[in-house]
């Protein structure tokens, strides 16, 4: 009867403590428009670095939160390095927490994906446990509803919390597929768009909800904004997969602020066919797609189909990018008119500053330097007089004699 009786109070007990510690399921947490009707969204992606975090690569992650104080960041990708010596859970843990902690401690919500390079891991930290430990942080609003760990869709609501204005698709693209082969999403993936993107209509009274896609690798389609040039034209990169050679096309609805190709896409392989852009299409919900992955690039453009599509260029400094410049992304909401949104490009070299020099030690004011005397002396003229008095004033110097005019200032 005791024993009973012990196990009924440690019952509750128990369950007074649970109920007594904070809960931070992603159900229970709302993202909202601000009291003036403002949402900032902050793009990180290919930040690739390891459990020792690159110093340039955190500076500019701090210096950016508290520049441009995002109400979401999306981090798209590649936050773990491909070069990973000695990698273990704990060392993988220790390089994601580096890059959430700076979000983490100012109370900023920050959501993510999967790049190729965090799926190089999975053999000892899968996908599902990197997930979950992102989703161990509390200012975590990655739900896990979707059809992988790295794909699931995120609201963000009128202030009043009761109409969704906005919502945020994060899609994992997967890994490698053969040699150098970017596989991009599944059919199951597309699916579950869909089913989303329907559900949405219905939540909002049968009107599409506007949407962004972040995702790591960009689908095929965004060799709709270049154009297709002979092998010699000036400035034509070579495909990545196919024996052709492109520039930006200049015809195209540019509307980044800096249009910028270093290299021909990485995308989805031509032969891949995933339907995404396509389901896109007959949604009809989708006001841009943004993707990392090509660190160097860094054109938005709108297909002739709508569709907005774009790059943001690579962030951390453990990986290739241009040389001494590093990319984030800023957009721009107004809840009155959420599909003409804003989208600029952030810079390193624009938001992190030198350190400041060291304060220097008071010095002693000093004695004011006596006033130059004027002298009407041949000694201090020009012409035929000043030469010959320069001839005087060699041998007067040789013998040491006459060092001194009259007025007090030296001949030499």
């Amino acid at each position: 009867m005791m024993k009973k009786t012990f196990a009924l109070i440690l019952s509750l007990v128990l369950l007074i403590s649970a109920a007594a510690v904070p809960s931070y399921g992603a159900e229970e947490k709302k993202l909202t428009f601000g009291e003036d009707g403002k949402f900032r969204i902050l793009q990180i992606n290919d930040f690739q670095d390891r459990d020792v975090a690159n110093e340039e690569s955190l500076a500019f992650l701090n210096a950016v939160l508290d520049k441009y104080e995002p109400d979401l960041v999306v981090l798209v990708g590649d936050q773990l390095s491909d070069h990973f010596p000695g990698k273990t859970v704990e060392k993988l843990k220790q390089a994601i927490a580096n890059q959430v902690t700076p979000m983490q401690e100012r109370g900023i919500p920050f959501i993510f994906t999967f790049g190729n390079h965090d799926l190089d891991h999975v053999s000892t930290m899968s996908a599902q446990q990197q997930g979950e430990y992102y989703r161990s942080f509390s200012y975590c609003y990655a739900n896990s509803d979707g059809p992988d760990a790295g794909t699931y869709n995120t609201l963000i609501y009128s202030n009043d919390g009761t109409t969704p204005l906005l919502n945020i698709y994060m899609m994992d693209t997967g890994h490698w597929v053969g040699t150098g082969m970017n596989c991009g999403v599944t059919e199951e993936q597309v699916e579950w768009y869909k089913e989303t993107s329907n559900s949405l209509k219905a939540l909002n009274g049968v009107k599409v909800v506007p949407s962004l896609v972040f995702q790591h690798v960009p689908v095929k389609e965004i060799h709709k904004l270049l154009k297709e040039v002979p092998a010699d034209t000036p400035c034509a990169l070579k495909a990545k997969y196919e024996d052709k050679y492109y520039v930006l096309d200049e015809n195209a609805d540019w509307i980044g602020d800096r249009n910028v190709m270093r290299e021909t896409p990485a995308s989805e392989h031509p032969t891949v066919t995933t339907g995404q852009y396509e389901a896109w299409l007959e949604q009809g919900d989708i006001i841009g797609a943004y993707f990392g992955h090509d660190h160097i690039n860094t054109f938005v453009g709108r297909t002739e189909d709508g569709i907005v599509l774009g790059y943001n260029g690579g962030f951390g400094f453990a990986t290739y990018g241009d040389p001494g410049e590093r990319y984030a992304k800023i957009f721009d909401f107004d809840a009155s008119d959420v599909e003409n949104y804003t989208q600029q490009n952030v810079y390193y070299t624009e938001t992190v500053t030198e350190e400041p020099d060291e304060p220097q030690e008071p010095q002693e004011p000093s004695e004011p330097e006596e006033p130059v005397k004027e002298c009407d002396c041949n000694c201090h003229k020009d012409g035929f007089m000043g030469f010959i008095w320069k001839i005087v004033r060699f041998f007067s110097k040789l013998f040491g004699a006459n060092k001194v005019c009259k007025c007090g200032i030296e001949h030499y």
